[in-house]
């Protein structure tokens, strides 16, 4: 009998206790990643020095970024996450990746994490998707991006040709302080802007 009241009050008392799940906010990390803390943790190194940083409280691996090291090259070391990835769980690193600072380690993987597949050359995204790193300078208002991987494939000629666009369009989204007749290019290895409204 004392068994069972004690069961009794315990089943009660737990029933008693909301369990309400917030929704995730547009642009946080997905449910399967733990939020990002509120606050920055100080970490000091000799060859770094001392600078803040955020990780998932969820983080299960890190990076010690090496001198030279860029999104791509993390990325292509271990071939287990994306640059987008690599963003959303070292926000400081910035959508153009120029954050990314030698000897100060960055996280590549959190609990329950589940690798989409590599990004290739001629993929497309949208402003959504935040696709990680973009040429630096591209117009805030972009709608479609490429990729161009580190072969330099897809070209600045295939991605005018595909995209039925001219260079002064591209010129325009991607560098849109230059001259729009200027020869620039594309950057292996990140995303550049396809189409911007007028």
């Amino acid at each position: 009998m004392v068994s069972f009241s004690i069961l009794a009050l315990l089943a009660s008392a737990a029933a008693a206790v909301p369990f309400a799940l917030e929704p995730a906010a547009h642009g946080s990390l997905e449910a399967r990643q733990a939020q990002m803390p509120g606050e920055c943790t100080q970490y000091c190194s000799v060859s770094a020095g001392c600078v803040c940083i955020k990780r998932p409280t969820n983080c299960v691996a890190n990076y010690t970024v090496a001198s030279g090291d860029n999104c791509g090259t993390i990325v292509d070391k271990y071939n287990t996450f994306t640059a987008h990835d690599l963003y959303l769980w070292n926000p400081e690193i910035g959508r153009q990746c120029f954050g990314l600072q030698a000897y100060v380690p960055v996280c590549i993987n959190v609990s329950g994490y589940k690798y989409p597949g590599a990004v290739k050359g001629g993929d497309f995204a949208t402003p959504d998707q935040i696709p990680v790193p973009i040429q630096p300078g591209i117009v805030s208002n972009c709608t479609k991006f490429e990729y161009t991987d580190k072969t330099g494939n897809p070209g600045l000629a295939k991605i005018l040709s595909s995209n039925k666009i001219t260079k002064q369009q591209w010129n325009g989204w991607n560098f849109p302080s230059q001259d729009r007749n200027g020869d620039w290019a594309v950057w292996a290895q990140f995303w550049s802007c396809v189409a911007a409204p007028k």
